[in-house]
């Protein structure tokens, strides 16, 4: 069963070439997801000579911290003593977006930004890219907003995927927001983008019957209610159990290869569950969203939202609980928190997209949906009230 806990931090080999690469990693790679707001960089941009000169205070960020004993963390996380080696090179440079994930004409001028870290043996990566939406227009309007500073000098580049143990997260989100004024936060994957992505990745790569099972992991915002126990002996020794302790954590889902197959083909024909109007939290969005807890992408409200589209194989899975465990898949307080596949591993924030042999054009529109995907979750989620520059992970 694949997971995403304690994978990903360890740091990528580096290239005996002192040349730098001509683009990032993506594929194979596991990422954290982040959310930045637009970068001030002035009316002239980033021209060459300045990521040059930004490149060089990020070095002179890192040293100096190493410097002064805080290590930047390297050596406190998975990373043994002195494995990384010490620092060769820091760069920041523009990148095609279809030099990364493929593609075709439309999207040839897609480009992102790309922070590479270089050790003597290991590599660390940030990668900025623009917020690639399905419904924010044409690829050559979105690369305008993206790439080329509008009025008062912003560029757009929401989405950050960082490669990098915790404690250099820190360290590169503090120097993103102190160079380019800019608010770097942890973006929270939830239910509609996870199976969002499944589904737009059976469309386009379709399903196989061999490799890895399918995981899908369920969780649940329901605490348990207080109760009180009294004693065997009656006395009015009592135990109070706290109301916020959790109930049923998680639930995994594993499913074969050759099952996965039939749970699409049944999904096809199935119509998408009517609302139940005794329910309570049909009609009323508040409680939706109380049950649902305070991620915007969780509660399935969704589901029969004018911009609802078929998930047929979430319907069938759906009607499957139903029948054999009784569980609503589309309560509220139900939520999908990670699907592992043979193709990919998204949590709610983590992802890594897997890769064997040379990339074909299916897996390409698939990468290319995938970072749409994410980029309608920058789009449609709501900015936290409090942003942060500390990450937990």
């Amino acid at each position: 069963m694949a997971r995403l806990s304690g994978v990903g931090l360890e740091p990528s080999p580096a290239s005996n070439d002192d040349n730098t690469q001509e683009s990032p990693p993506f594929f194979n790679t596991t990422f954290s997801t982040h959310r930045v707001s637009p970068l001030h960089v002035g009316s002239e941009g980033l021209t060459p000579a300045r990521l040059e000169t930004i490149a060089r205070r990020l070095r002179d960020t890192l040293v100096g911290d190493i410097v002064r004993g805080i290590q930047v963390g390297l050596q406190a996380t998975e990373t043994p003593v002195g494995q990384v080696g010490p620092l060769k090179a820091v760069q920041v440079q523009w990148f095609q977006a279809s030099i990364v994930l493929g593609g075709n004409a439309d999207e040839q001028n897609q480009r992102g930004l790309w922070i590479n870290i270089r050790h003597e043996n290991a590599a660390y990566a940030g990668i900025l890219l623009p917020g690639m939406s399905s419904s924010n227009g044409s690829s050559s309007e979105m690369q305008d907003q993206a790439t080329n500073p509008g009025q008062g000098g912003f560029l757009h580049l929401p989405l950050l995927l960082l490669r990098m143990p915790l404690p250099l997260k820190n360290v590169v989100s503090d120097w993103l927001s102190s160079t380019f004024d800019c608010r770097v936060s942890r973006m929270t994957l939830g239910t509609k983008t996870i199976l969002g992505v499944w589904e737009s990745w059976i469309e386009t790569i379709g399903l196989q019957n061999n490799g890895p099972d399918f995981v899908l992991t369920l969780a649940f915002n329901m605490p348990l209610p207080a109760t009180r126990d009294v004693a065997e002996d009656g006395s009015n020794n009592e135990t109070i159990r706290d109301p916020e302790a959790p109930g049923l954590k998680s639930v995994d889902i594993t499913i074969s290869p050759n099952d996965l197959q039939r749970f699409a083909r049944a999904g096809e024909g199935i119509q998408p569950q009517q609302q139940n109007m005794s329910n309570p939290w049909e009609n009323n969005p508040r409680e939706r969203r109380r049950l649902a807890g305070g991620n915007s992408d969780d509660g399935w409200a969704w589901r029969a939202g004018k911009d609802a589209k078929g998930h047929p194989f979430t319907e069938a899975l759906a009607r499957y609980l139903d029948h054999h465990l009784a569980l609503n898949l589309f309560h509220p307080s139900v939520r999908v928190t990670q699907i592992s596949c043979g193709g990919f591993v998204l949590g709610q924030s983590r992802l890594k997209i897997l890769r064997l042999g040379e990339l074909s054009d299916g897996l390409t529109r698939a990468a290319w949906a995938f970072v749409e995907q994410l980029g309608d979750r920058i789009k449609g989620g709501q900015l936290p009230r409090v942003f942060s520059t500390s990450f937990d992970g």
